[in-house]
């Protein structure tokens, strides 16, 4: 094992010349800088536990930066690895630099650029566009509607299983789907079609800091003679369609993929409808082991709606199986009703006015080597942004204030 010399900044390199003046060798003042990534914030890295290695001896020092990312320390010839860590409430930040030289003449500076990586992660629900949009002849548009899904996090997530589902109510109507104190069940009431993504465990791969498009109608809106010239939006490239198999009710783009639906509470709509006036949307994953199969089989997760005639069922989600919900409401302020916990969604966001051709999406937070990492407080009113124009495949590339 490698025997770990540690050392006060202040005194470190005193202490290295001394011990190497008593062997005889030479030493040589090196400085070590330390920056965060491109888009952080600042540019040098103060208070990184810098971890310095002789290659050849094994020998080792350990120092930090100061206020100016610098770390000084004297070492002798010989050849170098530097590393660097530090960690932050929302990121996790590596580096490391090797092959590093002591030159007896001339400057001994040495750079260490860091790598974040987010603490958040995860998938969540980047861009909705449901306001739908006006024809030439001054008719409504929704078949143009999509959902983003982004994947925030630094590794690889696979879509195969994950579900998504609009919930009840919409409109101006108050969830009747509460605990008797008034507040919100834990378990949240689907509407319309529940789908799932296809793929048996790994076969529909999202990359870090990517996402997909989930359509109404996969095809380019604008030019397609089932489209709408005024539509916003191209869906021809959306990677996944809300297909409802039905004759001649709706159309299969073959370029995407079908998503499957698991439960839908009407059997007549053909179309995966998100209200214009405003719905909750989820994202989960049923728990391991349970297969959408048995879990809609099972009488105990439905439930009719309280105080209400009406004989549909409601397939029931627990919120804790939520990985992202996003509470899409109505424009007018006395109109505005809870209907996703708050630990799922804790504000709400809305667009002005319904056929707007306008989308609601979620913030970017930092964008770090070009990549983008959105905000997630999970508080829809703090992270997204209303009114926008609609762009599905498109990330910022500017962080939004």
């Amino acid at each position: 094992m490698k025997k770990i010399q540690i050392f006060l900044v202040i005194i470190l390199a005193g202490v290295a010349a001394l011990t190497s003046c008593e062997r005889g060798a030479q030493l040589y003042e090196v400085n070590i800088t330390a920056y965060y990534p491109q888009g952080y914030g600042a540019t040098v890295a103060s208070g990184v536990n810098i971890l310095v290695e002789n290659t050849i001896s094994g020998q080792e020092f350990i120092l930090v930066t100061n206020s100016l990312g610098l770390a000084a320390i004297s070492l002798e010839e010989g050849m170098y690895k530097v590393s660097g860590t530090q960690e932050t409430s929302d990121f996790y930040l590596n580096g490391i630099t090797e092959n590093l030289t002591v030159q007896p003449s001339g400057d001994n500076n040495w750079e260490l650029h860091l790598v974040a990586t987010t603490k958040k992660g995860g998938l969540v629900i980047k861009e909705i566009y449901y306001t739908g949009s006006k024809t030439e002849s001054g008719t409504n548009y929704y078949s143009d509607q999509f959902h983003e899904i982004y994947n925030n996090s630094d590794e690889v997530v696979y879509l195969d299983g994950l579900c998504i589902s609009l919930i009840w109510p919409i409109g101006t109507t108050p969830s009747e789907f509460v605990n008797p104190d008034g507040s919100l069940m834990d378990r949240i009431p689907c509407y319309f079609h529940t789908m799932m993504f296809p793929g048996t465990g790994q076969q529909y791969p999202l990359q870090p800091r990517s996402s997909v498009v989930l359509a109404m109608d996969a095809i380019d809106h604008k030019t397609d003679p089932l489209g709408n010239p005024l539509s916003p939006v191209n869906l021809g490239a959306a990677q996944y369609e809300a297909f409802i198999e039905a004759p001649g009710k709706d159309t299969d783009a073959p370029q995407a993929a079908n998503m499957i639906v698991i439960y839908t509470t009407s059997t007549s709509m053909y179309d995966w409808l998100h209200s214009v006036f405003g719905q909750g949307v989820i994202i989960f994953r049923l728990p391991t082991g349970l297969d959408w199969q048995t879990f809609v089989a099972n009488t105990n997760n439905f439930m009719l709606r309280p105080g209400s005639t009406s004989t549909t069922q409601f397939l029931m989600v627990h919120k804790d199986w939520v990985i992202d919900g996003v509470e899409c409401n109505r424009t007018e302020e006395d109109k505005r009703f809870k209907r996703l916990p708050t630990t799922v969604d804790a504000g709400m966001t809305w667009s002005l006015a319904t056929y707007n051709s306008k989308s609601v999406r979620r913030k970017a937070e930092k964008i770090l080597d070009g990549k983008v990492i959105y905000k997630d407080s999970n508080n829809s009113t703090n992270d997204f942004i209303n009114d926008q124009t609609p762009t599905p495949f498109v990330h910022p590339s500017a962080v939004d204030l």
